[in-house]
């Protein structure tokens, strides 16, 4: 019995301190917990076939290409309004407008009978990159305090994953049994997501509280905040160089990824569920170490030490000699996901926090731009270079260009003010 006792009380002393983590936050972090959770579940349910499903139901590479190229369009758009309402009017009402958004993306892929009909959905899910997600992390790091940013961001994305290691399985499970890989036996999962969607999305935007702006803010032109962001800022430039590139090699693949296991490794259903299962296992069991590692290393330590991982998912992608690696090369991926609550963190203390808005806006907006064309080159490359071209050039242009600009911007962590943001003096490096 001691034996049992000495092996329960780490245990206890562990449930003891996050319950103790959880509640010194502000309660809208324990509303976008649950929301994560059932999100995280119901676009589980999908993620794995959406370009699946564009091509089943008649489109190439090429039209799967352009078709996200549309969505990135509509984004340019939008992205910098929708900061700037949110910073000078209400983080609540700019994260209504996503839900919805939200909501509606499962319900027009499900309602589709031809691929041209799926720019809509496509147009909304690329929509809710600027919206649902962009004010959500603002809406998290503001009610996370600042030395526990990363490890609130952590244990966010811990708890919205662990849905995610079920949810393509029984994905997986669904599409087997209503007959395989088909535009038809991939069309329930729309639905099932939608009715998930959208009872999880009217539960938080009832429970969340208000975030008020700060009142110089509401003073600003839309034009005149934008270029307050960044005057002086020569970090944010930089930064927003390493989101570019990194919108463009990440924008020329993602859309493909499935479609190459499907149809170069011949991957089925099952294994495209228990590949997407491996990515949530391994980033759900490293996402708080690694939150806890970059609040006390540092985020850009954290985001260097875990980089080669990505590398060595997409060439064990590129190599796979059968369907069961690509399982491997996600595994692999569920490090870069583990790390993205330290990027997310990161992004957001590089300004004060009334300022956070604005600049979600601004990146999206930069990021939308490179976006545009980024899908249809990949598409070219794998058509007329080879599929495996696109992976490729992403690991070459991130390890070589990328990560070597992200090793000079300013350490966050140890820049932090009061309110929450990074310091105008901060000293530019040589």
């Amino acid at each position: 019995m001691k034996g049992v006792e000495r092996g329960t009380a780490p245990m206890a002393e562990a449930l003891r301190k996050f319950r103790d983590f959880i509640l010194r936050q502000k309660s809208n972090f324990r509303v976008l917990l649950v929301r994560g959770v059932c999100s995280s579940f119901s676009k589980g349910l999908t993620q794995n076939y959406i370009s699946i499903y564009v091509v089943e139901l008649g489109a190439d590479t090429i039209q799967l290409g352009g078709l996200n190229s549309v969505g990135s369009l509509v984004n340019t758009f939008i992205s910098a309004p929708i900061g700037w309402l949110a910073d000078r009017y209400s983080l609540k009402t700019a994260f209504l407008l996503g839900l919805i958004l939200e909501v509606l993306m499962p319900l027009f892929f499900a309602l589709a009978w031809s691929w041209e009909m799926l720019v809509i959905p496509i147009v909304l899910s690329s929509m809710t990159m600027v919206t649902t997600l962009t004010i959500e992390r603002v809406l998290t790091a503001d009610s996370l305090k600042d030395r526990d940013r990363a490890t609130g961001f952590g244990v966010l994305m811990t708890l919205s994953q662990i849905p995610v290691m079920i949810s393509p399985i029984v994905a997986g499970i669904i599409v087997e049994r209503l007959g395989g890989i088909s535009a038809e036996a991939i069309r329930p999962l729309f639905y099932i997501s939608f009715v998930i969607s959208l009872l999880a999305s009217a539960w938080a935007y009832f429970k969340l509280r208000e975030v008020e702006p700060s009142p110089s803010i509401r003073r600003e032109s839309f034009l005149s905040g934008f270029k307050r962001v960044l005057a002086g800022r020569w970090w944010l430039k930089r930064w927003l160089l390493v989101e570019l590139l990194g919108s463009f090699i990440f924008g020329s693949t993602l859309p493909f990824i499935t479609v190459y296991a499907v149809e170069v490794k011949g991957a089925d259903a099952i294994t495209l569920g228990l590949m997407g299962s491996a990515l949530s296992l391994v980033s759900t069991i490293f996402s708080i170490p690694l939150g806890r590692l970059g609040d006390k290393i540092g985020r850009k330590k954290t985001i260097l030490l875990l980089r080669p991982t990505l590398y060595l998912s997409y060439m064990l992608l590129v190599w796979a000699p059968r369907p069961e690696f690509l399982i491997l090369s996600f595994a692999l991926r569920g490090f870069l996901w583990s790390a993205t609550n330290v990027w997310m963190s990161m992004q957001m203390e590089l300004v004060p926090r009334e300022e956070r808005g604005r600049w979600g806006g601004t990146i999206n907006t930069f990021r939308s731009i490179v976006r545009i064309p980024a899908p249809i080159i990949g598409g070219l490359l794998w058509t007329y270079v080879d599929p495996s071209v696109p992976f490729l050039l992403l690991i070459l242009i991130d390890s070589l260009v990328r990560m070597p600009i992200l090793s000079t911007m300013p350490e966050t962590l140890n820049e932090l003010e009061k309110d929450g943001g990074i310091r105008p003096s901060t000293r530019k490096p040589d």
